[in-house]
């Protein structure tokens, strides 16, 4: 048996209904998939299907990770692959950025190291909705209503991250964290 496996970092509670705040504009278009609240996170890899036998590599490599905690500030949204033609709406890392990017380098390093090829390059961000189809009308008037808006969606404590499980269904995917690794205050001494 196989499961499909992603690395990430969960987005705090309180960021969340930030976010959440602007489902209500993101709703009003057809062809967009609003993120469920619960699943917003930053992935900082991808697995892909893997087989199960494997998964006990994985968990071992990803303990050997070892970094302090920090923080990261959710502001600004952006788009991917451009804003001429949407597919992923995103929340962006205004601040700490660089250790969210040491992390991803980190778990990409010790993923590599089991075989496992690099998706796309990281950009610190958290999905927010995925674009079935959109007009060129309403993209614009999408992009309008985004830059209307506060996008300063606040601060987090980053104290772990956690290797996921991701069963897609119709009504959208179900992730399940499969281990949660704490990153550890390093004592000075």
């Amino acid at each position: 048996m196989a499961m499909r496996l992603f690395i990430a970092v969960d987005v705090s509670d309180d960021v969340r209904e930030r976010i959440c705040q602007i489902e209500g504009i993101l709703k009003r278009y057809r062809g967009l998939k609003p993120v469920e609240k619960h699943n917003i996170h930053f992935t900082l890899m991808f697995l892909g299907e893997v087989p199960d036998s494997r998964v006990g590599l994985i968990e071992d490599r990803l303990s050997r990770i070892k970094m302090q905690p920090f923080r990261v500030h959710l502001k600004g949204m952006g788009f991917f692959p451009n804003a001429n033609r949407i597919r992923v709406v995103w929340v962006g890392v205004e601040e700490g950025k660089e250790e969210i990017s040491k992390l991803a380098k980190l778990v990409r390093q010790e993923m590599k190291r089991l075989g496992f090829k690099e998706d796309s390059e990281f950009v610190a961000h958290a999905t927010v909705a995925r674009v079935k189809r959109i007009t060129p009308g309403e993209r614009r008037k999408l992009l309008e209503e985004l830059q209307s808006i506060d996008s300063d969606f606040g601060w987090m404590e980053v104290k772990d991250f956690r290797l996921k499980k991701s069963t897609l269904t119709p009504k959208g995917p179900i992730y399940e964290d499969l281990t949660v690794y704490s990153l550890e205050e390093q004592n000075e001494g």
